[in-house]
């Protein structure tokens, strides 16, 4: 398994695979209005991790298939990480955050997790800095992690 930066090549690529993941781990969690939401708005914006002025964008390759993605906006905000149901629990997710976080100079790294996922940012070090969110039935938990 390989850590590589993305590349606008990628492009089509990646919102096929975040697209996949998010139907087997995201979309499960969302109301018929989250689902909704999410489909409008969360994946068309993909194409806005590939701005490279704002974003550190990587992807974790298996066997020439990505197998993860991972986009960290400003240096300081963990906006997507995203890993095949497939490989969960190999140590994947943890391998590209932290590929991520070491471009990074911030003190503090901030998220919205998945509620599927607080366990694994839990497991990094990250807390939870409110209680769980709605955001037009998009649920998720505020998160940080002190560098």
């Amino acid at each position: 398994m390989d850590i590589q930066k993305v590349d606008i090549a990628d492009l089509e690529l990646v919102k096929h695979f975040i697209g996949q993941v998010s139907a087997v781990d995201v979309l499960p969690n969302f109301n018929d209005q989250g689902k909704a939401e999410y489909k409008a708005r969360v994946l068309p914006d993909i194409v806005t991790t590939f701005d490279i002025e704002r974003f550190q964008t990587l992807k974790a390759v298996c066997a020439g298939e990505i197998v993860g993605f991972g986009a960290l906006r400003d240096g300081n905000y963990l906006t997507h990480l995203f890993v095949s149901k497939s490989v969960q629990g190999q140590g994947i997710g943890k391998r590209l955050l932290s590929a991520l976080l070491d471009t990074s100079e911030a003190k503090e790294i901030s998220l919205r997790s998945s509620v599927n996922a607080v366990g694994f940012y839990e497991s990094y070090g990250f807390e939870a800095t409110g209680s769980e969110a709605d955001f037009n039935g998009i649920r998720f938990v505020p998160m940080s992690l002190q560098l």
